[in-house]
């Protein structure tokens, strides 16, 4: 009984999954929010990126490359965070900029984003929402 009871307030806690829900609909999309800036790798165990920098105009940089979801469920609003770096290593700016459109199930998606120039930059997800349909 403790476990069910500690796996149940588990999902709570960690998928913000509801105990009770009086406006059930069985067609439509269910929706679970995961935020990596709660969790210090949610975005890592689901997701992978492929990017590289390429100059553009204006001192700036676009951060070109695609967001792999390697979960089961269609993730849409996926934002990522980009660290701009100075040539010690240190986060000098952080941005979170939103990838356009969803990134399928076991799919990518394309993203292409301007910033300042910088030394180096870090990029992961920021946020997400996993979107599955009800059966």
């Amino acid at each position: 009984m403790f476990f069910i009871c500690a796996v149940l307030i588990a999902s709570v806690v960690m998928f913000g999954i509801p105990l009770a829900r009086a406006d059930w609909d069985e067609e439509a999309p269910v929706t679970k929010t995961l935020d990596s800036r709660q969790y210090d790798s949610v975005g890592d165990r689901f997701f992978h990126l492929e990017w590289s920098t390429v100059p553009a105009t204006d001192g700036h940089v676009r951060i070109t490359g695609y967001v792999y979801n390697n979960y089961g469920d269609d993730a849409v609003d996926v934002a990522l965070r980009i660290n701009e770096m100075d040539g010690s290593g240190r986060r000098v700016e952080q941005l979170v900029e939103p990838v356009r459109g969803d990134v399928p199930a076991g799919g990518r998606t394309y993203f292409d984003i301007q910033v300042p120039s910088s030394a180096s930059y870090q990029v992961s997800v920021a946020s997400f929402d996993f979107v599955e349909m009800a059966n």
